[in-house]
C-alpha cells in the first residue's frame, strides 16, 4: 500500500523533486496535500466503476529499499486531466552519492565488460559503471568500481563529463589502466571482459552490438575531447 506520509515527508526533504517548470506543455505533479487526498478518492471511485483495481491510482511511495524510491505522482497532464504517474528515484545519488562511468583503455585498447542486466534480462557489452557511493567522492567511487569489476586500478583518471538530473549526477571518466590483466568478479553478472581497438569499439555502436546508453554516452564525450 502507498504511504502518504513517507510521500509528504519526501516532498520536504528533497522539494527539487516535486519542483513544476512554470512552461508550456509541462506535466505538473500536485503538491497540495488535501488536494491529492481528494482527487484520489474520487479516481479510486472512477477505477471501480470502470472495472480497474482502485489501488492503481495509490497515490504516495510505493516501495523503498537502500536504492530506489518508487513513486506514483498526481499530476496534471497538459490537457488538464488528472491521473497518476510513476516514478523510480536513486536514493544513492539523493543521499550525496555520484554515479560513474568509466571508459577504461590499457596498450590503446578499450575494455568491454558482458554484463547481466537483471532488468532487460539478457547480456549487455557496457563501460564499467557504478551507482554512487554516498560518502565517497567521484573519483573514489570509480576507482573502486574498475577494482571490483576489472581487479585493476587506473594509472591516470580523467573526467570528461558529467549529467545532472533531478535525483543526482553521473560523471563519465577517462581511464588507463595498470598493466596486468583483468579478472573478472566472481560476484558480479560479467561473463566476459573484451580489450578492443577504438575502431572495433565504433564498429560495435554502429552495428547495435552495443546499446548500453551510458556506454556510448562516454564514448561520445570521450570523442569530443
Amino acid at each position: 500500500m502507498a504511504s502518504l506520509k513517507k510521500y509528504f515527508e519526501l516532498m520536504k526533504e528533497h522539494p527539487q523533486l516535486f519542483s513544476n517548470p512554470n512552461e508550456e506543455g509541462v506535466i505538473k505533479i500536485i503538491t497540495d496535500p488535501e488536494k491529492i487526498k481528494t482527487l484520489q478518492a474520487q479516481l479510486k471511485k472512477e477505477y471501480k466503476v470502470s472495472g480497474k483495481k482502485s489501488e492503481w491510482i495509490d497515490i504516495g511511495v510505493l516501495s523503498e529499499d537502500s536504492w530506489f524510491w518508487i513513486l506514483r505522482d498526481l499530476v496534471e497532464f497538459p490537457d488538464g486531466k488528472i491521473g497518476g504517474y510513476l516514478r523510480v528515484l536513486n536514493r544513492k545519488t539523493l543521499d550525496g552519492g555520484t554515479n560513474v562511468v568509466i571508459m577504461a583503455t590499457q596498450d590503446n585498447n578499450v575494455l568491454l565488460l558482458k554484463h547481466f542486466r537483471h532488468e532487460k534480462r539478457n547480456w549487455h557489452w557496457e563501460f564499467p559503471r557504478g551507482f554512487g557511493e554516498p560518502g565517497l567522492s567521484p573519483e573514489q567511487n570509480a576507482m573502486n568500481e574498475l577494482r571490483e569489476e576489472t581487479s585493476l586500478l587506473p594509472k591516470k583518471l580523467i573526467e570528461i563529463g558529467k549529467i545532472a538530473e533531478v535525483d543526482g549526477e553521473t560523471k563519465f571518466y577517462f581511464a588507463e589502466l595498470e598493466n596486468g590483466e583483468p579478472i573478472k568478479p566472481k560476484g558480479e553478472a560479467i561473463q566476459h571482459i573484451e580489450l578492443i581497438k577504438f575502431d572495433e569499439l565504433e564498429n560495435w555502436i554502429y552495428s547495435g552490438k552495443i546499446i548500453d546508453w551510458f556506454t556510448i554516452i562516454a564514448f561520445m564525450m570521450y570523442k569530443k575531447q
